[in-house]
């Protein structure tokens, strides 16, 4: 009877397990919007059908373009349909990102329009960019934050702020951030702006994350949390922002020092930068969360004259299912988890947990992960390419369910231990693990410290009050796969191109404490459940459709045609998926010059298109090297790259009289210049040699079209599929000697 209940209770709460990792996402949810507007609230279906009108027939509008222009007109006519007085503040900017080898150049009209105060005060500035990429219409990126800012700077004008807002749309920034980065350096507007609200996007739907502050950010969390109806944010996502490239228009803006806050919005990413970003794709409960949040802040920050004094230092924080939020100051944190760390060493010590029970929990939670990577791996063997595009939801489960199979079958071989002994050692690992992860990075502290404590104290008085320890063990198991289940939420968002088995860690520290409290020699049935839940899962994943018309897969077509060679080839990116049998061609996986992504290569006639010119304008002594300036041209393409070979001594490149330095080495290795749209024709750039030697370099001009060859192949794509991040382009490549 015993044995039988033991294995229930097992199979219970394995179930409740892979029922908490199915259903975690629903912490993610955006709230609805209202049935009825007040006035002064956000109004969803006004400020789409603002996006509508000024997306017009939804082309894609890059910076500089024809396309682009309209939009723009449109744009200053909601404005100034509201009583606003849109200014256009024209620049042409060449950025250089300060870790990378490249500029990017473009003419940019940024929109600014400013809605004065009650009275006077620095400016609270909100920032949304208007142009797309090449490859789509950009609703969601960044229609999302223009929708916003439209219908805020409405109930604004309706009933003025304490201070002025300034709305910035700016343009450029998917080429380079280059509206943002003319706006900082020139525009005077910049210097009277003291805080900063950015809104950019990865998706179509979710809530309304924000994702990174100013730093130190103690003043921009407190407003952030006395302001936020529904928060989603956590100084994890805020110091991970910091480690990855971050190309948002907050780049620029940091160096400001202005208070700053940026929202994002990353649900489903296969639409973004494609034909699928449209205002039709948009999730309406996220254009609402987004706009209440923004709408609530913009009122908070511009009743705040001088943010810096509501809040100094820096904060750890997260949301607890965007229902509560939760900060602390940093230091008061790191006290914590120090004083944690210690009492949970003194009670495995105390517990003789060090010796036997600590390599058993590692052990387990190593061996689930290393069987969950396995098996992830196999997978991407028996069927290349991202294949849970479609359902991702599916092949993540696999993941979940092979993790606790091996881990609980690990238990199961291993359990032995007594049971305070192993609470104190699963507990002491997790905040090992803790304590490692937030040396790199310190916002993660946050999820190292409540139910560690909860847990603990249970711990202290399992001898006396063993009922009560397993209640407080509970609990804390509870709390732990909570708050943890929420950020496998957001991670499992963000790795729409794997790898899978990323997941395995934080899901094996969110699983160990519960499995461990299960019996570990008799979970058979549990053991048994979770394989057939595992090889069902997975034989779904490896036969499910890899894409949908909601989640459609990415495919890009190019023609590719060196100029100097004579020779040409077509060029399909499709993130290593395999090509349907039947598609016209002889194909190989191999790289083109012009990209170091992996695709689909096929041999093309060698047809006639756009070829890139650099006239040598001038070549003049500068110290031991040269000075050299040149006169780009696309050759009738939309855009064009000059780069130089990775040993080409380039100490800084830009426009005449404000280059900016490159790095001596990184990414990537052949440093680039490059421009887009029209006013690449003719476009003069500078760049500082530290000798005098003569160099070659590498033109690229690009047309985002193919030529009419290519009509098969764009006919042939399969169904729910689109190009993604560039558009089916025809690409030739040149050289020149400077």
């Amino acid at each position: 009877m015993v044995e039988a209940r033991d294995s229930i209770r097992g199979v219970i709460v394995v179930a409740l397990l892979m029922l908490g990792f199915a259903v975690k996402s629903v912490t993610m949810i955006p709230p609805s919007p209202p049935a009825h507007v007040a006035p002064g609230q956000f109004d969803t279906d006004r400020a789409l059908a603002r996006l509508q009108r000024i997306l017009g027939d939804e082309r894609p509008h890059p910076v500089d373009s024809v396309a682009d222009d309209a939009v723009r007109e449109r744009l200053m006519a909601e404005l100034r349909g509201m009583g606003l007085r849109p200014e256009v503040h024209e620049a042409v900017d060449c950025s250089t990102f300060l870790k990378y080898r490249y500029s990017s150049c473009s003419r940019v009209r940024n929109v600014v329009a400013t809605i004065p105060g009650r009275g006077p005060g620095p400016h609270l500035l909100l920032d949304a960019h208007y142009d797309s990429t090449p490859t789509g219409p950009g609703a969601g990126d960044d229609g999302f934050g223009v929708a916003t800012l439209l219908e805020v700077a409405s109930i604004l004008h309706a009933s003025p702020p304490p201070r002025p807002v300034t709305l910035l749309f700016n343009e450029g920034e998917e080429f380079g951030l280059n509206g943002s980065s003319a706006f900082v350096r020139s525009d005077p507007i910049a210097k009277q702006v003291n805080s900063l609200i950015n809104i950019d996007a990865r998706g179509v739907s979710g809530p309304a994350l924000m994702f990174e502050t100013s730093q130190p950010n103690g003043a921009a969390v407190l407003l952030f949390g006395r302001a936020s109806h529904r928060p989603y944010a956590n100084s994890l996502s805020t110091d991970f922002a910091k480690l990855i490239p971050n190309t948002t228009d907050v780049v620029e803006f940091k160096p400001t020092h202005w208070t700053l806050l940026n929202f994002g919005i990353i649900g489903n990413e296969t639409r973004y930068h494609s034909s699928g970003d449209t205002v039709a794709a948009l999730n309406r409960s996220s254009v609402y969360h987004l706009g209440n949040e923004v709408l609530a802040l913009t009122r908070a920050m511009a009743a705040t004259p001088d943010p810096t004094k509501a809040g100094g230092g820096q904060t750890v924080f997260t949301d607890i299912a965007g229902r509560a939020f939760i900060r602390l100051p940093l230091v008061a944190a790191a006290i914590a988890l120090a004083l944690l760390l210690i009492t949970a060493l003194v009670l495995a010590w105390r517990e003789k947990a060090l010796t036997k029970a600590l390599p058993v929990a590692a052990g387990i939670a190593i061996g689930g992960i290393a069987a969950a990577a396995l098996v992830a791996f196999i997978a991407s063997l028996l069927r290349p390419g991202d294949f849970w595009r479609a359902y991702p939801l599916v092949s993540y489960l696999g993941v979940y369910a092979v993790l606790l199979a091996a881990m609980t079958a690990l238990w199961a071989r291993l359990g032995n231990v007594d049971r305070i002994r192993i609470r104190a050692a699963v507990w002491l690992l997790i905040l090992l693990i803790g304590a490692a992860v937030s040396i790199a990075m310190p916002g993660a502290i946050i999820f190292f410290i409540l139910a560690p404590a909860i847990a603990l104290i249970g711990i202290t008085s399992a001898r006396r009050a063993p009922g009560a320890a397993t209640l407080l063990a509970t609990i804390a198991t509870v709390v732990q796969f909570v708050m943890f289940g929420e950020l496998l939420a957001g991670i499992e968002t963000l790795l729409v191109d794997g790898p899978l088995w990323a997941v395995a860690p934080l899901g094996a520290l969110a699983a160990l404490p519960a499995v461990v409290e299960l019996r570990g020699t008799r979970l058979r049935p549990a053991i048994g459940l979770l394989l057939v839940s595992a090889t069902a899962l997975w034989s779904a994943a490896l036969f499910l459709p890899r894409s949908s018309a909601e989640r459609p897969a990415a495919l890009g077509i190019d023609y590719f045609r060196d100029a100097d060679h004579g020779a040409a080839s077509w060029g399909i990116a499709a993130k290593e998926a395999p090509l349907p049998r039947a598609y016209p061609g002889d194909w190989r996986q191999d790289v083109l010059p012009y990209n170091a992504r992996t695709r689909w290569i096929s041999k093309a006639p060698f047809l006639s298109a756009p070829v890139a010119n650099a006239r040598l304008i001038a070549s003049e002594p500068a110290g031991k090297g040269r000075r050299i300036r040149i006169s780009l041209s696309p050759g009738g393409g939309d855009a064009v790259t000059i780069r130089f070979a990775k040993d080409t001594k380039l100490l800084a490149l830009g426009l005449p009289g404000s280059v900016e330095p490159i790095p001596p080495s990184g990414e990537p290795e052949k440093p680039l210049l490059r421009c887009m749209g029209r006013s690449c024709e003719g476009l003069v750039v500078e760049f500082l040699l530290a000798d005098r030697r003569p160099i070659e370099a590498e033109l690229f001009s690009f047309r985002f079209s193919l030529p009419p060859e290519g009509r098969a192949l764009a006919a042939a794509r399969p169904k729910n599929a689109i190009p993604q991040y560039a558009p089916d382009s025809t690409i030739t490549m040149s050289r020149v000697r400077l």
